[in-house]
């Protein structure tokens, strides 16, 4: 993405999420110094948050790469219900997802802002990249707009004892959003995960086939199994 000439005062924090949240490669591990000077001069952050961003940091440099990067598709990638794709949460697979990208894309020219063909722009790291060129007002209410699912997924991590889940309470905490709803948290105590071999096989079980009536062949897929690969964007996205 090709940055604008303004930056508003919550860019460099919005920049520092987006890398974080991106998946993790040499240049995160290179700029952790740098990442955790910015996220530590602001004020919003409570003490709890501070010191578990330390630790978070402390394991951005020193942990293997490969590792990291292993983590993260592990949290991200099989689960639609930690997605870092935003319309993945509002349109699922309709058709409505489509008009929302172009509408997105749109926004993002007019900032002066423009992304590769194949990148979807409803990838939570590239959305803060532009909130991060926007006057702080402009960047609250886009944000404000999301923080609805900024807290499902914040929530489902932290249920889930992810450390990805810190990025996501600091993005709450910027525009002052609770970051526990309790209602939310209430909802999501005795929710289905997706993200576990049983649920992932589910999804990858084909329907058995009748041939007559009261006899079907393949019935289930009680033997079989399956994984999810790398999202549309290109990038892995869990937990490390």
């Amino acid at each position: 993405m090709m940055a604008a000439d303004r930056q508003s005062s919550f860019g460099p924090c919005l920049q520092a999420l987006s890398v974080l949240l991106h998946y993790p490669q040499q240049d995160t591990v290179d700029n952790a110094d740098a990442i955790a000077d910015v996220l530590a001069a602001r004020p919003e952050f409570p003490a709890d948050d501070r010191a578990e961003l330390e630790r978070f940091i402390h394991r951005l440099r020193r942990a293997e790469l490969l590792h990291q990067q292993a983590g993260y598709v592990e949290t991200f990638d099989r689960s639609k219900k930690v997605s870092l794709y935003l319309f993945e949460h509002v349109h699922g697979e309709s058709r409505d997802r489509g008009p929302a990208m172009v509408e997105l894309r749109m926004a993002y020219r007019e900032q002066g802002l423009d992304i590769a063909a194949n990148e979807l722009p409803d990838y939570l790291p590239m959305f803060l990249e532009f909130c991060a060129q926007l006057p702080d007002a402009d960047a609250c209410a886009w944000l404000e707009d999301v923080s609805h699912i900024l807290q499902e997924i914040h929530v489902r991590l932290y249920q889930r004892d992810s450390r990805y889940a810190l990025p996501f309470r600091l993005l709450l905490r910027l525009v002052d959003v609770e970051p526990w709803p309790a209602e939310l948290v209430e909802e999501t105590k005795e929710e289905k995960r997706d993200d576990t071999r049983e649920a992932i096989d589910s999804v990858w079980c084909e329907a058995p086939v009748t041939f007559e009536a009261g006899s079907a062949l393949g019935g289930g897929c009680s033997g079989g199994s399956g994984t999810q690969s790398g999202n549309a964007a290109g990038y892995g996205a869990g937990r490390a």
